[in-house]
């Protein structure tokens, strides 16, 4: 009678773990596997690399008068929808998601294939814990006022900061990493995503009419010289442990004569220009930008230059 209850407790036990590994084990190799290298449209990867030849290199402001300020109130509902920026891309990217509700617009829980490191972070919204998940400017704003940025209207100003095709969910950690810096300074360690970061901060600073520093260009002339994975824009499987970064509807990003930066003084006191030679129309309309912003579904037009899309 013992043998045969320490055979049945045997059995359970057994039973328990092959049932905790089958829910470990996927989950952790999801964590360690190498993530998928994210597919660059071939259209995409062109049009960014016909536009990097024509930005302006630029010497960089100093940062010791910029401030946040100057880009607005951090997450502000710049369409009118009643929901605020940092929620609308989290709604736009996560998977598996509760939402509150109330607002039903707020995003409680959910999943992100954070493509920046390739892990998979479970979201959840907290004091504690809504860090986990940040929403990260792949232009950094710093970086955008350092090389054009500066003299914007404050609409203008506003309305970049808050357009969801320079905007991506991300490991706080790897964010926090980032901070600022440009291409020159920093790249996802997630290497099979870096072709299609780079193609996304190339087509948003040519739409905007930012400039980049010389050593900026130079990685991204080496990252796009590179083995860009290229392929048709597709869904993501779930759980592959990436994310479509750059979608269909990736366009050539028009240069708008309305919408070009001046260009920026250098400490010598003289301007640097791209090899074009042009001067730049300081001129900056006070709204968003017609070829690149995202609008919410509705009557409005469509975005031309969505730098970045979510998972379908």
């Amino acid at each position: 009678m013992a043998g045969s209850r320490r055979r049945s407790v045997t059995v359970v036990a057994v039973a328990l773990l092959l049932v905790a590994a089958g829910w470990v084990v996927p989950r952790w190799w999801v964590q360690v596997a190498s993530p998928t290298p994210t597919p660059v449209p071939t259209a995409a990867l062109e049009s960014a690399r016909a536009a990097l030849p024509g930005l302006a290199v630029v010497e960089p402001l100093p940062l010791t008068e910029y401030e946040r300020e100057f880009f607005g109130d951090p997450w502000a509902d710049v369409d009118g929808n009643g929901c605020d920026t940092r929620n609308d891309v989290l709604g736009r990217w996560l998977t598996t998601q509760v939402r509150d509700p109330i607002v039903n617009c707020v995003v409680e829980s959910g999943r992100l294939h954070d493509p920046y490191t390739g892990h998979v972070i479970d979201f959840r919204r907290g004091p504690s814990t809504s860090a986990a998940v940040q929403i990260d400017h792949v232009v950094a704003l710093a970086d955008a006022w350092r090389k054009g940025a500066s003299h914007w209207l404050p609409g203008h100003a506003l309305a970049f900061a808050n357009d969801p095709a320079n905007l991506i969910p991300v490991d706080g950690a790897a964010n926090q990493a980032k901070g600022a810096a440009d291409a020159a300074g920093w790249l996802p360690p997630n290497r099979g995503f870096r072709c299609a970061y780079v193609v996304q901060q190339i087509l948003v600073k040519d739409a905007y009419g930012l400039g980049v520093s010389a050593t900026e260009l130079a990685t991204l002339q080496e990252v796009l010289g590179g083995d860009c994975p290229v392929g048709a824009s597709s869904a993501r499987a779930a759980g592959a442990g990436h994310t479509e970064a750059v979608g269909e509807e990736v366009m050539s990003a028009a240069r708008c004569p309305h919408c070009r930066s001046a260009p920026v003084a250098s400490s010598h006191g003289h301007r640097v220009f791209g090899a074009s030679q042009e001067r730049r129309d300081a001129r900056v309309p006070d709204r968003r930008h017609s070829r690149l912003q995202r609008h919410r579904p509705g009557d409005r037009p469509r975005v031309r230059v969505p730098a970045a899309a979510p998972p379908r």
